[in-house]
């Protein structure tokens, strides 16, 4: 077999999925895109050579010619002049290579020199087919570097070529379907990197090459429908069919028999967040909004779970059904939408369909369970706020876990004093006898995990607060990290104390108002009588006193007796979270001595100081109550519902001191 025949066959195996040459027209002529011809606007391409033969597209003769930096330079940089040398030095223009596998041809159409191409491809029309070492045609190379004049220039040439054949010929002659290694077409490229005037080109040129897949299984329709709005009218012209009078099945049953790898395209539309492509499929294929993806999902059930609000209401509005069409998993749409804390989908659900709110999933579990599990803390305070969906909250699934129990099971504290506020809720038991404080009690690590203890203690509030039962402390004894933790802990507790008493002791001796110095009050604070330099001394003293004093008790710690560690962080932590609170309120009061005179100064400051001074009680307050031992449930267990109220206020302020100094986030 000759170089041409096992060519032919080569371009054959690849066209076996597709239709039948009757069926490739240009789709300007079924109603597609036809703005831009295979000719395109393009300068006029050189004919071929009269009574071309196939032959003439495949001759390779001889072996391969070593390309020369100086060619591979010259070709790059579009100089025709490296086609004369070659001439004359009588070297087979076809045959020459570089290291990769390109010909003059791939790295002319690589760097898009159209005038080059052109007389290229004239003097040699057989590299139109030649592969690189990556299976890439120049057509290839041309549309992944988006050189659309050149890919409309490769067109016509095509064009022209098939027109010299026979019937036979041509219609096997197709670069259009050839791919590479990875699978890929041209028309693939073009789509991938947006270039749509190129895209449109060669979707005229080949109407079946936008239905072949790629090694992931991806086609370049898919990848049409993925690039969103821009592509719509290309989509509108591939889905197109010939003949609009055919039965939707049929035309489904021929989409479905055509395109090959993923075939879920409302998905992808979904994914791209683009109404008209969604439009698009669902218009001219209505039967993909019924379809399952891969993972067992409907349409439905994707959008909620990528929480694309306005591509769900255009699906519910052509039809609700799906609405009460499970996924493989067992969960329905509105599950989807409570898995992700998409609450306005939630909304959307029950509003059209009231009776969704109802729907359990495989494991009997209702929205506000499914929002439980997955920590989706919004959906779930929501829900519970909403007097037509509170009551699930006493809903139990197959193990007879309420939403509370989950939550518990999960530590989303976010979502525990929502949940905990019904006594009907707080005393259900699951199958196995437990309560949710039960579980928390029992599930809570002996060390101290944050996350834990704070699930733990607002519960107990919870139940403090509806007298369900009584709670004596919110939190339990936490017992000492590993030791090599624990030293690094208590060392940087010292090493703060240190700093903290050490800048006060500073700042003992250097007086705001400076001193006297005259008789009869020599070396003594001229401010004295001043109140504000009253209170900046006494925090100052307080601040000094409390850090000597956590030093001293942290100094115990260091003998390594974990009865010791524990007693003395529970005494250290309280002093040093007062001396860190001293500290910058005495530093206001030394400003004000200072300034207090200019009134707007003043203001500012104070309104910046009270800010800090409220963050930093938030911050570390939670951080020493939930280590001590005992923490009354009265008042301790307000400030840390409030703390949880705040939280994302308080998370609000670096921020914004970021945006004010640095001027981004």
């Amino acid at each position: 077999m000759d170089s041409s025949e096992a060519d032919l066959d080569r371009i054959e195996a690849q066209r076996s999925m597709l239709v039948s040459h009757d069926q490739r027209k240009d789709f300007s002529h079924s109603g597609g895109v036809g703005t831009t011809s295979p000719t395109g606007d393009t300068e006029p391409v050189p004919k071929f050579r009269t009574n071309l033969k196939l032959s003439d597209l495949f001759a390779l003769p001889g072996e391969d010619v070593e390309m020369t930096p100086e060619i591979f330079g010259g070709m790059s940089n579009g100089e025709k002049e490296c086609l004369k040398k070659l001439r004359s030095n009588g070297t087979p223009m076809e045959r020459v290579k570089s290291n990769t596998g390109d010909s003059i041809l791939h790295i002319a159409a690589k760097w898009g020199h159209l005038e080059l191409v052109k007389e290229i491809v004239f003097e040699c029309p057989c590299l139109l087919f030649e592969q690189n070492s990556s299976r890439q045609t120049p057509l290839h190379v041309a549309a992944h570097g988006g050189h659309t004049k050149v890919v409309e220039a490769f067109v016509a040439s095509v064009t022209s070529a098939s027109a010299s054949l026979s019937t036979e010929e041509s219609e096997r002659l197709n670069p259009h379907v050839l791919k590479d290694e990875d699978g890929n077409t041209a028309l693939y490229y073009a789509i991938e990197g947006r270039y749509l005037e190129m895209a449109t080109c060669l979707v005229n040129a080949d109407k079946d090459a936008p239905f072949l897949g790629n090694n992931k299984g991806i086609s370049s329709l898919y990848e049409a429908v993925d690039a969103g709005n821009k592509f719509e009218d290309l989509v509108k012209a591939i889905l197109k069919t010939t003949d609009d009078n055919v039965d939707r099945e049929v035309r489904k049953f021929n989409l479905d028999s055509k395109l090959q790898g993923n075939k879920h395209l409302a998905h992808v539309a979904l994914k791209a967040k683009s109404i008209g492509v969604l439009d698009v499929i669902l218009d001219e294929y209505p039967s993909f909004m019924d379809e399952q993806d891969e993972d067992g999902r409907t349409c439905l059930s994707y959008g909620a779970s990528i929480g694309y609000y306005k591509g769900l209401c255009n699906i519910l509005n052509r039809s609700t059904k799906g609405v009460y069409v499970c996924d493989q998993d067992g969960s329905f749409p509105i599950h989807s939408a409570a898995k992700k804390d998409h609450y306005d989908i939630i909304e959307e659900f029950i509003k059209r369909c009231p009776a969704s709110k109802y729907l359990l999933n495989r494991l009997g579990q209702n929205i506000l369970h499914v929002a439980a599990k997955n920590e989706a803390s919004f959906t779930a305070n929501i829900l519970m706020l909403d007097k037509d969906t509170k009551h699930l909250g006493v809903g139990q699934d197959v193990d007879g876990n309420t939403p509370l129990h989950l939550a518990v099971m999960n530590w989303d504290f976010d979502s525990i004093t929502c949940l905990a506020t019904s006594r009907d809720i707080l005393k259900l038991r699951n199958k196995r006898g437990l309560r949710a404080r039960d579980i928390a009690e029992l599930e809570v690590k002996p060390n101290y995990i944050f996350e834990e203890r704070w699930t733990l203690a607002l519960l107990l509030y919870a139940i403090h607060s509806s007298g369900f039962e009584s709670v004596q402390s919110l939190t339990i004894p936490a017992e000492p990290l590993d030791p090599k933790n624990n030293r690094d802990y208590v060392n940087t507790l010292l090493l703060v104390a240190a700093l903290v008493a050490t800048m006060t002791f500073a700042a003992g001796f250097t007086i705001p108002g400076g001193y006297n110095s005259s008789a009869p009050n020599l070396g003594r604070a001229t401010l004295a009588t001043n109140p504000t330099l009253f209170i900046f001394l006494l925090l100052d003293i307080l601040a000094m006193q409390s850090s000597v004093a956590t030093i001293g008790t942290l100094i115990w710690a260091q003998l390594g007796d974990p009865a010791l560690i524990r007693s003395s962080l529970h005494v250290a932590l309280p002093l040093l979270l007062f001396a860190l609170l001293c500290m910058p309120l005495a530093f206001l009061f030394g400003v004000i001595t200072a300034i207090g005179h200019v009134k707007w100064l003043l203001v500012t400051i104070s309104i910046i100081s009270g800010v800090f001074f409220l963050g930093a009680i938030f911050v570390l307050g939670p951080h020493v109550m939930l280590q001590r031992p005992y923490v009354s449930p009265t008042y301790a267990g307000y400030f840390l519902v409030t703390f949880i109220k705040y939280k994302y206020f308080i998370g609000i302020f670096p921020r914004l001191i970021w945006l004010l100094f640095c001027g981004c986030f």
